[in-house]
């Protein structure tokens, strides 16, 4: 039987951090705890500014010579700018890379993907193979960070699609946080579940932002969460907001994080107050056409 992978070209930017002092420079303003990071594991990780809110959700790997940042385009651009600004008196040097792509590979189970590239993750989630880095993000998603003069001997086992759409569907579904231009600065780490995913280190010390974070855990100030959710019509875009029904009316219930428009159906992430019920029911904001329901997330959510 053929080995069915879906490739798509994901629209996210890498920044690369270099230079003598990029670990104990970049330890300060994430999330993560860069020693946890090595030749077998990449983390996931948050870079907050001063009141702890997101500038992006991103994906870390170390190199011998460098921190590779991988996030959503408007988030790398905007973590980009900050890491630049705050970091002038570091011996560090912050580079969006032009050479490196990120390509997302879906399949029904992990061992595809392991099969077609000849790679295997074992018990790591980061493989360094000959076309580049392979991240295993969930069961039958990778991501592939690969140069570009690369792409050609990539291109030679599968087709790369220029859509993205089933990708983020698939990200969703699997509760993997991405923020949008509109949604950064907005959320703290654990209301995209960033602690659910092994995104935040509570034992590292201090980071800009730490504060906060702390004190969502320790003191339960936390009150949301984000969830994901479908609808069967594909008319859903560009939306911001969602209501939810209670009894014959509907309230305003929290903020679209992404959408994802596919064959089967429309894709929603958003942060909701984390007390809700999978049972709920939701609309679009000013859509009485629209009907969106919880689908239910692979983790558990605490704080």
């Amino acid at each position: 039987m053929a080995i069915m992978v879906l490739a798509n070209r994901i629209a996210e930017k890498v920044i690369e951090i270099s230079g003598q002092d990029r670990k104990s420079y970049l330890h300060g303003q994430v999330t993560q705890d860069l020693n946890s990071l090595n030749d077998s594991t990449f983390l996931w990780s948050g870079h907050c500014n001063a009141k702890g809110k997101l500038w992006s959700v991103h994906k870390l790997i170390a190199t011998p010579e460098s921190f590779l940042l991988l996030a959503s385009e408007s988030e790398a651009n905007q973590s980009f700018a900050e890491l630049k600004k705050y970091g002038v008196f570091s011996k560090a040097e912050f580079e969006l890379s032009e050479s490196l792509n990120t390509i997302g590979l879906i399949a029904e189970n992990t061992h595809d993907i392991e099969s077609l590239l000849s790679i295997s993750f074992a018990e790591a989630n980061l493989v360094k193979f000959e076309l580049g880095y392979a991240l295993h993000l969930a069961n039958g998603l990778v991501e592939l960070v690969v140069e570009t003069d690369k792409l050609a001997t990539l291109e030679s086992k599968l087709t790369i699609e220029d859509h993205e759409n089933d990708w983020l569907a698939a990200t969703i579904k699997a509760g993997l946080p991405r923020l949008s231009s509109d949604t950064l600065d907005e959320f703290v780490p654990q209301m995209v579940n960033l602690q659910a995913i092994g995104g935040i280190s509570f034992n590292k010390g201090c980071y800009t932002g730490q504060e906060t974070v702390a004190r969502m855990k320790y003191l339960g100030k936390n009150k949301r969460a984000m969830y994901s959710l479908f609808a069967k019509e594909q008319t859903i875009e560009n939306a911001s907001e969602l209501e939810i029904q209670l009894g014959e009316n509907w309230r305003r219930a929290g903020k679209i994080t992404n959408i994802a428009v596919t064959a089967e159906g429309t894709y929603v992430q958003a942060v909701l107050p984390n007390d809700t019920s999978e049972q709920a029911q939701f609309r679009i904001k000013d859509n009485e056409e629209s009907h969106l329901c919880v689908t239910p997330l692979p983790y558990t959510l605490e704080d």
